[in-house]
């Protein structure tokens, strides 16, 4: 197994054990932020649109509410466990037009010049080499197809976050470097400009919110890709860190709760017309 291949199945794995619990309530900023993508791209009533890294389907599912009634979106992710949960929600929501696919995001089954228009939620920093993922995106979008991604700002997370970081230093413990990258408008704009992109727009907003307790932010480590870092831990040093962080978390607890500064950048490019 090569490297990338061993990271796209660590990735899998993390997520299979997550999406349980991924759409819980301490997570809210991820259906907000999936609202706010499907008003940045349009989507247009009969469109093809490709949702990569769907995870549970949130993005998906205002892609597909905005195309109805004969457009269709085809959601891909390494996940098997995410897409079951996707399965789950579309379901429940009575959702038709959307196909669920267990796909190499950078090894798309799809034809060239397909979709009009693709999404990518929180995914990107997860690709091994994102210039080739953009690239590849770029192939089964028709010319003039709009693409859109989201990233995390420096900062997001804040406190919580940094408290996080450092005490699992202080283990040997580091997070991925990839989830540090794509944190700058200005990089989001070179990535998708040096992979071939015109009319590049960037933007950033904040969707940030008050969590009521430590514990709150307890259940976004461990239904994130944060929990990938606490699962390097022994039993002992699990139980140990959990009650030393949420210690110092609760430290930040104002008259308002604890402060998750969410910094979202959107960032958009086009495929040049023929």
């Amino acid at each position: 197994m090569t490297s990338n291949e061993k990271h796209k199945q660590n990735i899998a794995d993390n997520f299979n054990l997550v999406a349980s619990g991924y759409d819980n309530p301490s997570q809210r900023y991820f259906p907000v932020c999936a609202d706010k993508m499907a008003e940045y791209l349009k989507p247009k009533p009969g469109n093809r649109v490709l949702d990569i890294a769907t995870g549970t389907g949130m993005v998906a599912t205002a892609m597909a509410q905005a195309i109805l009634p004969d457009g269709r979106v085809q959601a891909i992710d390494l996940s098997s466990g995410m897409l079951d949960k996707a399965y789950e929600n579309l379901t429940r929501l009575g959702l038709h037009n959307i196909d669920l696919h267990e796909m190499d995001a950078e090894q798309l089954d799809f034809k060239s010049n397909y979709f009009d228009c693709a999404s990518c939620g929180f995914g990107i920093f997860f690709m091994p080499d994102m210039l080739a993922s953009l690239k590849e995106w770029q192939r089964v979008l028709k010319p003039d197809g709009r693409l859109l991604f989201t990233t995390f700002a420096t900062g997001s997370f804040g406190e919580p976050l940094n408290l996080f970081i450092k005490q699992l230093a202080e283990l040997n413990i580091s997070l991925d470097d990839n989830n540090q990258q794509l944190t700058e408008m200005q990089a989001c704009e070179s990535i998708l400009k040096q992979a071939g992109y015109h009319n590049v727009q960037i933007h950033s907003e904040q969707l940030g919110y008050h969590l009521g307790s430590e514990n709150d932010w307890w259940e976004i480590i461990m239904n994130s890709a944060l929990r990938a870092a606490v699962s390097r831990l022994t039993a002992i040093q699990f139980a140990q860190f959990r009650a030393t962080h949420l210690a110092e978390v609760k430290k930040l607890k104002t008259d308002k709760g604890i402060w998750l500064d969410i910094h979202v950048i959107f960032s958009t490019g086009k495929k040049p017309a023929i």
